[in-house]
């Protein structure tokens, strides 16, 4: 079974110094992936955290915002339709929310998605989402629910491509670093 990497997921509203010290730490921590920031972000900052090895992830802005930031692609609410997306974002990377909806994640994938992120959590019953999706599809899946150490147990066994950390480690480089190095260390 691969390990999945981790998909960090800044508040919109955090200070562009913070978010650049707090995701340097977790890189040196864990295997991070991208960082899903707010549209405020500056462009220096972006490239910052590209140069850290992180795929920057821009959360439901305008497409020209990607472009004019060099940002590496989109998330989305589900509701936008992704193939007018992929008409602007050729190269760039889409990503859907599609809450605990399965009809929202196949319409996604249909439509050219990159991933899609799924709110395994808020699931109330039946197969869990994420296997059920790994089992069908080729499509990453994202947890987007932030997840500890201790949530693994639950998620590991349906082998999701991404795991989001818990959003405490946004609060200093130190947290960052503990709770990626916590994660990492229950993964692996």
């Amino acid at each position: 079974m691969n390990t999945p990497r981790l998909f960090l997921a800044a508040p919109a509203e955090i200070a562009d110094d913070l978010l650049l010290s707090c995701a340097a730490a977790a890189v040196k921590a864990g295997d991070c992936a991208s960082v899903l920031v707010g549209e405020k972000i500056a462009a220096p900052t972006v490239a910052a955290l590209q140069a850290l090895g992180l795929a920057v992830i821009i959360r439901d802005c305008e497409p020209r915002q990607v472009h004019y930031l060099k940002a590496d692609g989109i998330h989305i609410a589900r509701a936008q339709p992704v193939k007018s997306l992929r008409a602007t974002l050729k190269a760039e990377s889409i990503g859907v929310f599609a809450a605990t909806s399965r009809h929202i994640a196949m319409e996604a994938a249909e439509a050219g998605a990159d991933y899609v992120a799924f709110a395994q959590a808020s699931q109330a019953h039946g197969e869990p989402l994420i296997g059920w999706w790994q089992d069908i599809f080729e499509v990453p899946a994202v947890a987007f629910d932030p997840v500890d150490a201790d949530g693994l147990a639950a998620l590991l066994p349906q082998k999701p491509d991404f795991i989001r950390p818990m959003d405490g480690m946004w609060t200093s480089p130190e947290d960052a670093a503990r709770v990626v190095a916590s994660l990492s260390k229950a993964m692996a």
